[in-house]
């Protein structure tokens, strides 16, 4: 799996965090709790219901489903998703698929990931409101820009990838 993960067309400091997120090492209240660093809640700094695991951060809340499923919606697939980091990840890896598409599909879920976590920190530490819109457009965005930025043979607009990315994903 690891293989592919570090394969994947982003940003160095977006794959440690995305790696972070499959070990369960990204810090959480609760992993900051378990480490000896007082938090003021161990509540989900997003929908305040829950606490905040790892699984529930990026899988489970109920604000992150609502921006997972709007991805989906994108994506043109559906699927039921794993709340387990690992195991949500290879549903990113497509059977029979050259390595360069899962390479793109991989992508697509360190940028999804990677905006879960920038978002929540805004929150948290600029005082910042919840906003799935701003989180899709930024995520598809970043897609669009690491895709065809890293690859060279992305060549697709920046509207297509957002109107069509499974079709735009057969191109590479």
């Amino acid at each position: 799996m690891y293989n592919i993960f570090w394969r994947c067309k982003a940003t160095p400091s977006v794959l440690v965090s995305a790696w972070r997120v499959l070990e369960n090492k990204i810090a959480t209240r609760i992993n900051l709790e378990k480490r000896g660093i007082m938090v003021d809640s161990l509540l989900c700094c997003l929908c305040g219901l829950e606490e905040k695991y790892c699984h529930h951060l990026f899988f489970k809340c109920k604000i992150v489903w609502d921006f997972w499923s709007q991805c989906f919606v994108w994506l043109g697939v559906s699927f039921v998703s794993h709340n387990d980091p690992i195991l949500n990840f290879h549903q990113f890896r497509m059977c029979n698929a050259s390595a360069t598409v899962n390479e793109v599909w991989g992508t697509v879920w360190i940028v999804v990931v990677s905006e879960i976590w920038k978002h929540m920190n805004k929150v948290i530490f600029k005082g910042g409101v919840v906003d799935i819109v701003k989180m899709f457009v930024m995520a598809q965005l970043n897609v669009w820009s690491w895709l065809t930025s890293k690859l060279t043979y992305a060549i697709f607009s920046y509207s297509d990838g957002c109107f069509d990315l499974l079709a735009c994903m057969r191109m590479v």
